[in-house]
């Protein structure tokens, strides 16, 4: 019977609050994998995360404090100020 999982197998939180995710995909017959593939993906403090399981959401917000948040939104100010 062929199976295919869906995890998150990876979460990375860098210096600025950015989140790095790794989902890993495996397809399984009979407890053997056969196949294993990943997507990468990257969330930042003011980003919605209602949709990653529970425990990640727990760990993110754990981080992620106001203090967090708001650096983030002076970074992206300060960012955007050097585009004009």
């Amino acid at each position: 019977m062929l199976e295919k999982i869906e995890i998150f197998t990876k979460l990375e939180i860098t210096e600025q609050g950015k989140v790095l995710l790794r989902k890993t995909t495996r397809v399984i017959e009979d407890g053997n994998i056969l196949s294993e593939n990943h997507h990468r993906e990257m969330r930042y403090p003011n980003d919605d995360i209602t949709d990653l399981p529970q425990n990640l959401q727990d760990t993110i917000n754990a981080y992620w404090t106001q203090d967090v948040k708001d650096a983030w939104a002076e970074f992206q100010q300060q960012s955007s100020a050097n585009i004009d």
